[in-house]
C-alpha cells in the first residue's frame, strides 16, 4: 500500500512537471456545447490581466446540425470531427469577435452572430458548436517589423491584435525554415479594412504571403474560415499593408510549422555535404568514421509521412586513437585511412562507373564534333583551291587569244 501511494506521488509530480513545461501551444484543445448552450474559455487561471500570460486563439469554429446525443435528457453534445455530414457552417469571425486575443471569454450564438435575423436559424437548433483553440502566451507571438523568424512552429500576428492594427510603414515579417523543408502558414484570423481607393479595384489594406517575390496570397476585409499557404521553399514572407497609422478592426492571427524533417546538427569531427526535401549527406572528417559503421559517409532519408529521419547520426571517432587504445589493428587503421574497406571500394567502383557513364561518352562525343568540324573545314578549304585554280586557268586562255600579252605572265601549269 506505501509503495501505491508512493508511485501515485510519483506520476503526480512529473504530471505537474509536464503541464509546467507545456510548449507555446498544444496543438488544438477542444471545447464543445449545444448550440443553446454558452461556450466558455478561460485562459491562465491565476494571472494578472494584461501580462504576458496566455490568450485564446481559435483554430476552427463549425456548426454540427442535429448532433445532440439525447435532445430530452442530455444537455451536452458531442461531436466527432470526422462526422463531416452534419457541418453545417462556420462562426469561426463570429467566435473571434468576440473572444479572440482575450483571457477568459463567453460566447452565445444566437447573441454573438446575426443568425437571429437568418430564415435557417431553425437548423442549427438542436445542433452543436466545436471549437478548437490554443492558449498561447503573449511573449511567444511573433509581430515586431522587420523580423525574421526561425523556428519550426509559431503563432504571426499583426501589431495591436485584437484592438487595431497600424500601418504606414509597411510592416513584413520573415519566417525560416532549414534547407529542405517547406512551410505551412494558416490565417485564422483576418479583418482588415476591405473598401478599395477611388480609381483602384484593389484591397485599401491587404495582407500579403510572398516567396522569392512571387506573390501566393492576397486578402482584406473578414474570413470566416482558416486559409492555408504552403510554399516551395523555405522562406516565406507575411506582408501586412495598410494605408492608416491606426485602424480599429483586429488585423491578422495565425500559426504556421515547417514541413519535412529538421535538418540534424553536424556530428561531431563531421560536416553536412548535401541536403535537398528528402535526403541529407554527412562526411566525418579525414582520419575520422562513425561510430557505429567504422565508415566516413553517410545518407539519411526522410518519411513522408513520419518526417523523420530513417538513421541516427553518431559523433564520428578518432581513427588514431582507436588505434592507440588497441581498440582496431594496424590493417584495420590502414584499410580505413586508404579506403580499402569494402564499403569504400563500393564507394570507389560507384565513382568509377560515373566516370565510365558520364566522362567517357562525353569524350567520345567531343571527339566527333572536332573530327567532323575538321572534315567540313578540309572540304571547304579544297573547293576554295579547286576555284583559284580555274580561275587562273581562265586567265592563262584570254592571254592566249589577246596579240598583246602583258608585262607578267603566271607559268604556272594548267591543264586545259
Amino acid at each position: 500500500m506505501c509503495d501505491l501511494t508512493s508511485r501515485t506521488k510519483t506520476l503526480l509530480l512529473l504530471l505537474l512537471f509536464l503541464l509546467a513545461s507545456s510548449p507555446p501551444f498544444s496543438g488544438g484543445e477542444v471545447a464543445e456545447s449545444c448550440t443553446e448552450t454558452p461556450l466558455e474559455f478561460k485562459c491562465g487561471a491565476g494571472e494578472a490581466a494584461g501580462g504576458g500570460g496566455p490568450v485564446l486563439v481559435v483554430r476552427e469554429a463549425w456548426i454540427y446540425a442535429s448532433m445532440r446525443l439525447d435532445p430530452d435528457s442530455l444537455p451536452r453534445c458531442h461531436v466527432q470531427e470526422y462526422n463531416l455530414e452534419y457541418k453545417a457552417g462556420s462562426f469561426l469571425q463570429y467566435i473571434n469577435k468576440q473572444c479572440g486575443g482575450q483571457t477568459e471569454c463567453k460566447f452565445e450564438l444566437q447573441k454573438h452572430t446575426d443568425l437571429q435575423r437568418r430564415e435557417d436559424l431553425k437548423k442549427y437548433r438542436r445542433g452543436a458548436l466545436r471549437v478548437v483553440y490554443d492558449c498561447v502566451k503573449k511573449t511567444d507571438f511573433h509581430r515586431v517589423c522587420g523580423s525574421e523568424v526561425n523556428s519550426q512552429k509559431g503563432w504571426v500576428q499583426s501589431v495591436g491584435y485584437p484592438l487595431y492594427y497600424l500601418g504606414d510603414p509597411v510592416c513584413t515579417i520573415t519566417l525560416r525554415v532549414d534547407e529542405g523543408q517547406h512551410i505551412q502558414i494558416t490565417l485564422t484570423d483576418i479583418s482588415l479594412r476591405e473598401d478599395a481607393q477611388p480609381g483602384n479595384k484593389g484591397c485599401r489594406d491587404s495582407i500579403k504571403i510572398q516567396e522569392n517575390g512571387t506573390e501566393l496570397l492576397e486578402k482584406c476585409g473578414v474570413t470566416n474560415v482558416p486559409i492555408t499557404v504552403t510554399s516551395k521553399g523555405p522562406v516565406l514572407n507575411v506582408t501586412l499593408t495598410a494605408t492608416s497609422k491606426l485602424f480599429p478592426k483586429r488585423g491578422f492571427l495565425g500559426h504556421f510549422k515547417a514541413l519535412g524533417c529538421q535538418t540534424p546538427l553536424a556530428p561531431a569531427d563531421g560536416y553536412m555535404s548535401y541536403r535537398n526535401a528528402t535526403h541529407a549527406e554527412f562526411w566525418c572528417c579525414v582520419h575520422h568514421a562513425f561510430s557505429d559503421t567504422m565508415t566516413r559517409r553517410r545518407v539519411l532519408e526522410c518519411g513522408d509521412r513520419t518526417q523523420t529521419w530513417n538513421d541516427t547520426l553518431p559523433d564520428c571517432v578518432d581513427l588514431e586513437e582507436l588505434l592507440a587504445g588497441g581498440n582496431i589493428t594496424e590493417s584495420q587503421y590502414q584499410n580505413l585511412v586508404n579506403g580499402t574497406t569494402v564499403l569504400a571500394q563500393a564507394e570507389r567502383l560507384r565513382q568509377a562507373h560515373i566516370v565510365y557513364d558520364l566522362v567517357v561518352p562525353a569524350v567520345i562525343m567531343s571527339v566527333l564534333v572536332l573530327g567532323n568540324a575538321a572534315v567540313v573545314f578540309l572540304i571547304i578549304y579544297c573547293r576554295k583551291g579547286v576555284l583559284e585554280d580555274g580561275v587562273r586557268c581562265e586567265e592563262l586562255e584570254s592571254i592566249k587569244a589577246n596579240p598583246e600579252p602583258p608585262d607578267t605572265i603566271d607559268n604556272e601549269p594548267c591543264s586545259v
